[in-house]
């Protein structure tokens, strides 16, 4: 990574080396000559500069205090506002020993290995265990109607039948 920066300083600074100075550029016609001599533009951006940074130092100065932040709800204390999982990990490294490793759920069914997710098994069960039923779920550019609609819930098998809800 230091390497990298080093690179990419060096890189920089060789291109602001080669860049070419506004009389160069005014002169083969790239950028249109100042109405102003160059010196009274450099006198300008020097003054904004300045005007920006005693803007930001005035800034700084008059920061509220922590508690005042806090008071007026800009910022949390800072007790509450350790998530509980840095906390354990903190007073477990204070007393010296390691926290345990907690165990995460996968990530979605897609983490899940092999494994299928069910409602993802029934389209290709039903056409398997009802082939009149294939054409209305799997052809394309038809209307699909539901196989499990409540007029075919009588031909299916009790596994396939989706759970009774009363009203």
């Amino acid at each position: 990574m230091v390497q990298r920066d080093m690179t990419v300083t060096s890189v920089l600074q060789l291109k602001l080396q080669q860049r070419r100075t506004r009389e160069e550029l005014v002169s083969q016609g790239i950028m249109p000559p100042l109405k102003s001599p160059a010196a009274f533009h450099e006198q300008r951006r020097s003054l904004e500069r300045a005007r920006t940074e005693d803007y930001l130092k005035r800034k700084i100065r008059s920061r509220p205090e922590r508690s005042e932040l806090v008071r007026m709800h800009i910022l949390e204390d800072v007790g509450r506002a350790v998530p509980a999982g840095q906390a354990a990990a903190t007073e477990a490294s204070a007393a010296g020993r390691r926290p345990q490793r907690q165990d995460l759920p996968p990530a979605g069914p897609h983490r899940t290995g092999s494994q299928e997710h069910p409602v993802g098994r029934l389209p290709r069960e039903l056409a398997r265990r009802f082939p009149e039923g294939r054409q209305l779920v799997f052809r394309r550019g038809q209307q699909r109607r539901s196989v499990t609609g409540p007029a075919n819930q009588s031909r299916l098998p009790p596994e396939c039948r989706p759970p009774a809800v009363p009203f």
